[in-house]
């Protein structure tokens, strides 16, 4: 993915708005955002210091540096001594820590006020920095960089772009292969198959073909039971490109849905529609939150709508804001959302839709290009 002089620019901006002379950033997919680079494993240490002004610096192990010869990095690469030891460390070693304290040193920002992930540090990690650098000050930057994040650039949104062309793969060998007969595990494979064909990436790919009540959890997983001709099956994929992610689903009928079924069904199928009169930028999550609850006790059936309606998507399957009518922030263009509305009853089963929208000048534009009636 293109890393764009422009995102170093709006990150200095907000540097200096939150005012914060350097930020160390731990959480991998913060990394890619400042960096490009897309570390191969969750566990692997990897960082990235940003001072105002300046180029980031990414700092890997010295094993990891070997496998930047290809990659694309904004900044400078450091290094760090790999290290085994016999204390366990979830991520972060000393060495790592080192680097950091003497790249701040090195940078003469050891005496500024110094922004950190507060949610990606241990206390231990905290006490590190604290000790290390006296002088210095510390404030939370993750809020500002999840702002920072949610407004996507040109190169971010055509990543996205690309994962959702995968994602409807899936969607359509699903609508060919799920019937009844096969279980939901069976099914899964055959889907998550055809998008490894079509160029998914092994990170954030998923495919799961969900029957009954459990499929209103937004983390089910696909088991060994089979689909029967009165289930209602969702299909919902997610996959990932250069880091990514795209979500869509949708939901069939095995055989032919009962009135309730039916009536759930459009309920959902009503409310997605709505989502181009609503998602509107400059509007508050909150309002919107409110207006698609409000909307489905009006017209929808008598099911429980569960929250959140949407939320923002990019470098992680799910972003803050969540749409929901107790939710802050405000909508503004370049934001992707993942729209995924879901409605269950213990006894009939579970109706999901989801779509993709950026929000532009003009209004949402639907980045998904698969019909939603499917029933």
């Amino acid at each position: 993915m293109e890393f764009t002089p422009q995102r170093l620019e709006r990150v200095h901006r907000s540097m200096d708005h939150e005012g914060v002379e350097a930020i160390i950033v731990t959480r991998r997919s913060d990394v890619q955002y400042l960096t490009g680079y897309e570390s191969p494993q969750e566990y692997i240490p990897t960082g990235c210091l940003v001072v105002k002004n300046e180029n980031p610096r990414l700092i890997v192990s010295e094993l990891q540096r070997e496998l930047l010869v290809a990659e694309s990095v904004m900044g400078k690469v450091l290094t760090f001594q790999d290290e085994t030891t016999e204390r366990w460390y979830s991520t972060y070693t000393p060495e790592f820590w080192k680097r950091i304290v003497q790249t701040i040193r090195d940078s003469g920002v050891e005496k500024s006020m110094i922004g950190l992930q507060h949610d990606w540090l241990t206390i231990d990690e905290f006490d590190l920095l604290k000790n290390a650098l006296p002088g210095a000050g510390f404030k939370d930057y993750s809020p500002a960089l999840y702002r920072l994040r949610q407004v996507k650039d040109h190169s971010e949104i055509d990543t996205i772009r690309r994962a959702i062309s995968v994602a409807e793969i899936g969607i359509r060998t699903a609508l060919e292969i799920v019937t009844a007969g096969k279980t939901e595990s069976e099914a899964s494979l055959e889907i998550e198959a055809a998008m490894r064909g079509a160029g998914g990436q092994r990170r954030g790919i998923r495919a799961a073909v969900l029957t009954g009540s459990h499929a209103r959890y937004p983390f089910a997983q696909p088991g060994p039971q089979r689909i029967e001709e009165e289930d209602l099956v969702i299909i919902d994929i997610t996959v990932s490109h250069l880091g990514y992610f795209a979500e869509i689903a949708r939901t069939v009928h095995a055989a032919t849905p009962s009135k309730e079924q039916s009536a759930a069904f459009k309920g959902i199928l009503d409310l997605t529609s709505r989502f181009e009169e609503i998602l509107v930028s400059g509007t508050s999550v909150k309002e919107i939150g409110k207006a698609i609850y409000d909307e489905f006790q009006k017209k929808g059936p008598d099911w429980n709508l569960y929250k959140p309606y949407g939320n923002s998507i990019g470098l992680d399957l799910i972003e803050p804001p969540f749409l929901m009518p107790d939710s802050e922030g405000t909508l503004r263009e370049g934001m992707v959302l993942s729209m995924t509305p879901i409605c269950a009853d213990p006894e009939q089963g579970a109706v999901k839709i989801s779509d993709m929208y950026l929000i532009t000048e003009n209004g949402p534009e639907n980045l998904t290009n698969l019909t939603r009636e499917t029933m």
